[in-house]
């Protein structure tokens, strides 16, 4: 399994990193290419359901190769292995040294393999873990231990979120993909995450796009730091609080909540319900006075209870103005139609395969869930009277 931490702790790496980007899109390697290369909707749809593309595309892989852009396609989107003599044919030599430096590929009998995703998106490229291979068929790897990449909740988050300025905190930052797609309009940004992997992987991704702003022992909001300014990650965990040096202005948290019905829980997984309650808990000690978090849920609707909005009001009745928006259109949302037929909408994206699809639907019926809805929930911390 590729080690970021190795490649951030050395002064070659970190060099090979910065200069990833821009080799990537001197090929041609850019967001556009991967979504027309493998017919998707748009990048944004790409990314929230690649292993889907990756199948419907297994017939092209002949075709994709023959540039230096469809290897990287194949290589790093679809995690795919290349021959290696069409690898060493079309791909340009300073790449192919800028990739072995950083062990992003391994040279395997005839097969040139990937080490990691690279998902183009945001003007930007995220490195990840791999959580399909798509060789002859598309198998899914086990998801509790790896740095995922961006997901549809992140683009459900960040096309939701309110104005977002000054210091931003990310909880849960994962690969880094909020936080660094949001740091052009905060005069600082620092991401955390319980997943030592994942905050490696952020440093990658802060390096790769042109965001490393090093790292410490502690997390600095600062003042007066210019817009675009480096995005920092760090080791935290929201359950045991989280305390940061000096007071932001945001919060957002993309939170690890939805049905738990895989055999083995996420990382860092919990309720809805646990989730907003952490994030108010945490809130005076990262928040100034006026402050705002938005969180992102996944909610799992009961029949006893109207909707999802009047459930997480229920958790917080101390607060009454909290904000829900019920994102009902996500590709996150399962409809109470979908749980009384037993089958899920066509283009959700809550179950991998047709046989983790039955395994949600059950589990939602033993518990009584009416309906999921993924809510966006604004909260503010009081000014100081």
């Amino acid at each position: 399994m590729w080690n970021p931490d190795t490649q951030v702790a050395r002064a070659r790496g970190v060099s090979a990193l910065r200069s990833l980007a821009q080799a990537f899109r001197d090929v041609g390697f850019t967001e556009e290419a991967a979504t027309g290369a493998l017919s998707a909707e748009s990048p944004a749809e790409l990314l929230s359901n690649t292993a889907f593309y990756a199948f419907c595309s297994a017939d092209q892989v002949s075709e994709l190769v023959m540039s230096p852009a469809g290897v990287m396609i194949q290589l790093f989107v679809r995690n795919g292995d290349v021959p290696r003599d069409r690898y060493a044919q079309v791909v340009p030599a300073a790449l192919r040294g800028l990739l072995a430096t950083l062990g992003l590929v391994s040279e395997e009998g005839d097969a040139v393999t990937p080490a990691v995703s690279v998902s183009p998106g945001c003007s930007m490229y995220f490195l990840s873990d791999q959580l399909f291979r798509s060789d002859t068929r598309v198998a899914m790897a086990r998801r509790s231990t790896l740095v995922m990449p961006p997901h549809a909740s992140s683009f459900e988050l960040l096309d939701n979120l309110g104005a977002v300025g000054g210091r931003l905190v990310d909880v849960g930052c994962g690969c880094g993909v909020l936080a660094l797609a949001l740091r052009e309009r905060c005069s600082s940004v620092v991401g955390v995450d319980l997943n030592p992997r994942a905050v490696a992987y952020s440093q990658v991704n802060a390096l790769v796009n042109g965001a490393g702003a090093g790292s410490g022992a502690s997390a600095d909001l600062g003042t007066g730091v210019e817009s675009g300014a480096g995005a920092e990650f760090h080791l935290a965990d929201l359950r045991s609080g989280l305390a940061v040096d000096g007071l932001a202005d945001h919060l957002i948290f993309n939170s690890p909540t939805g049905p738990a019905h895989h055999s083995e829980a996420e990382i860092g997984w919990m309720t809805a319900e646990h989730a907003l309650r952490f994030v108010v808990t945490a809130m005076p000690r990262v928040l100034r006075p006026g402050g705002v978090a938005e969180v992102l849920l996944i909610v799992e609707v009961p029949r006893d209870r109207p909707s999802a909005t009047e459930l997480v009001r229920s958790w917080l009745p101390e607060d009454p103005d909290v904000g829900v928006a019920e994102l009902r259109g996500s590709p996150l949302a399962i409809s109470p139609d979908a749980v009384t037929r037993g089958r899920l909408d066509p283009g959700c994206l809550m179950a991998d395969s047709a046989d983790e699809a039955a395994r949600l639907i059950g589990h939602l019926r033993a518990r009584g869930i009416h309906e999921v809805v993924p809510a966006l929930v604004t909260l503010t911390l009081p000014s100081l009277s």
